[in-house]
């Protein structure tokens, strides 16, 4: 049984990194940064062949509380967080992509948005950065909070914002692995099916990373993903699934409308 100390809880950092070498360092580096320092960073390596484990190993010699765990049945994202998170201390569960980047007090100020209110899942705004350097002036996040019901016609809680306690993961969860682009959503959606609400910090506190080619990318791929994981790994009945999904697209389309709205203002 773990013990955990209620002032000054252990956050567990779990970052996925394939063929990361370009972006690996400053991730770390923003986790290193946090003004919040109980935490631990775990690395799950699909056994990179380029220069990602070395660059890891290089701030692990310096940092102990950086941890490497070398996936040798790499088999997605999800699969690999499954896998940090059974290795992992934390009370607190905190994602983030190995291209992604936090800001300087996110955890902070995250945790104590959590601790105050006695939130279980939490998620906040992002920025987007894109290729070439351009850094959106405008943040993107979603509904103040979210029950199963609401978040099966909604998205907005992005990957690398979110902060959830380790509680909130049974094998259900862990056990829901692979391939598919989709399946942080999925695991969302498992985990408020059980009870819980994810409530938004409506603060920027994150930057996402525009990768060329990555499976997010692939918005086609995206939508296939979400009926199927309604019909299949949810067992939503057809009504249902086809309600969800047309107001799933209403909100994403228009968010991202106000998105560029708002982009456009503030420029």
């Amino acid at each position: 049984m773990r013990e955990f100390s209620e002032k000054n809880p252990l956050i567990s950092v779990i970052v996925p990194s394939y063929f990361s070498e370009k972006h690996i360092s400053e991730c770390i580096e923003s986790v290193q940064k946090q003004t919040y320092k109980n935490f631990e960073l775990i690395i799950i390596d699909g056994i990179s062949k380029d220069k990602t484990l070395s660059i890891i190993r290089k701030y692990k010699e310096k940092d102990s509380r950086i941890k490497i765990i070398n996936n040798q049945k790499d088999d997605g994202p999800a699969q690999a967080r499954s896998e940090g998170i059974k290795a992992s201390s934390g009370e607190f569960i905190a994602f983030l992509d190995s291209d992604d980047l936090w800001k300087e007090n996110k955890l902070e100020m995250q945790l104590n948005f959590m601790l105050k209110n006695n939130y279980k899942f939490s998620f906040t705004r992002y920025r987007k950065l894109y290729p070439g350097g351009y850094l959106s002036r405008a943040s993107i996040g979603g509904h103040n909070s979210n029950t199963f019901n609401q978040y099966l016609r909604r998205r907005g809680i992005a990957n690398s914002t979110a902060m959830i306690k380790r509680e909130c993961f049974d094998n259900e969860v862990l056990n829901t692995v692979g391939k598919s682009h989709g399946e942080d959503t999925l695991w969302w959606l498992l985990i408020l099916r059980k009870g819980n609400i994810a409530y938004a910090l409506q603060k920027d506190l994150c930057i996402y990373r525009i990768v060329q080619g990555s499976l997010s990318s692939k918005i086609m791929n995206n939508q296939f993903t979400v009926w199927h994981s309604y019909r299949n790994e949810l067992g939503l009945n057809i009504f249902i699934a086809s309600f969800s999904y047309f107001f799933y697209v209403l909100d994403v389309t228009k968010r991202r409308i106000i998105f560029f709205l708002k982009e456009l203002i503030l420029k």
